[in-house]
């Protein structure tokens, strides 16, 4: 059985940093997941690939979620199964958004974003898609650096201490919170 695509787009309103913050939690959950799924009533099993992608305006965050989808043809079960995770992945980010740490602001101006190497990536960071440089591995193929140093922002200690970080560009400043890894 070929696998087949389904994708499904969920807006935000993002003329806040805290709506921007919670949309970006929710795509970091829902990003690189696979699933193995056995129907309710046990007559079908499939599995489910899911990548998600970003667009963002000035008052709309647009996350775009694309699931490869393998051993079932009946594409009205895997779009419930989907639904419902992503459903269950918007709940889960609000209880994580309210569990964070504020780990401080710095105007983007004294942030510049650079790839990095795969073995200085950071699976713990997360920083919207649209600040990659060119050429960088979305979502983790590039960092935050302060413009006036090599140090990484934030910094390895800073990571290895918290969770996961978010960074949240808003208002010309990057907002960093700390919240729990995801498991």
């Amino acid at each position: 059985m070929e696998p087949w695509l389904a994708s499904f787009e969920i807006t935000f309103p993002a003329s806040t940093v805290e709506e921007l913050f919670l949309a970006l939690v929710v795509r970091d959950m829902v990003y690189g997941t696979s699933f193995d799924v056995e129907t309710e009533d046990g007559g079908q099993t499939f599995q489910v690939d899911v990548t998600a992608s970003e667009e963002i305006d000035a008052e709309r965050y647009q996350l775009l979620v694309e699931a490869e989808i393998r051993g079932v043809e009946e594409q009205e079960t895997a779009r419930a199964f989907l639904e419902q995770i992503l459903e269950e992945a918007i709940d889960d980010a609000e209880r994580i958004v309210e569990q964070r740490v504020e780990f401080g602001a710095v105007v983007a101006d004294e942030i510049e974003m650079r790839v990095v190497p795969e073995d200085e990536e950071r699976w713990d960071l997360v920083i919207p898609d649209w600040l990659a440089p060119e050429g960088a591995e979305v979502p983790f193929g590039f960092r935050a650096f302060r413009t006036d140093s090599d140090q990484p922002f934030p910094s390895n200690a800073d990571l290895d201490g918290a969770g996961r970080i978010v960074i949240v560009p808003f208002g010309g400043q990057f907002s960093l919170f700390a919240i729990p890894s995801n498991s």
